[in-house]
């Protein structure tokens, strides 16, 4: 099933990426953590992040198409038509 994520956090729609393109007519799928979603063509690791975890991103760490993105380049990093992201949330104990 395809996660649309203006189904998901319509009030995304006003800032971000979505302020720069139509968001409606540019989308672009990829994966996380082995599901689909739609998002901007401008969407960056951030606004991902917000998008899939609809909460703060802390203790966690992302790779796309296996290759680790740090968290100072989620704000730059922008994804591509296909990309595959894995999203890891640090747990705490052992």
């Amino acid at each position: 099933m395809t996660t649309h994520a203006y189904d998901v956090v319509f009030s995304f729609l006003h800032t971000g990426p979505f302020l720069k393109v139509d968001f409606f007519r540019y989308r672009m799928e990829i994966t996380v953590n082995q599901q689909h979603y739609q998002v901007a063509e401008a969407c960056s690791m951030q606004d991902l992040i917000t998008i899939v975890l609809n909460k703060p991103a802390t203790g966690i760490a992302v790779a796309v198409n296996q290759t680790i993105i740090p968290k100072t380049n989620w704000e730059n990093h922008l994804l591509c038509p296909g990309d595959h992201v894995i999203i890891i949330k640090a747990t705490p104990g052992g």
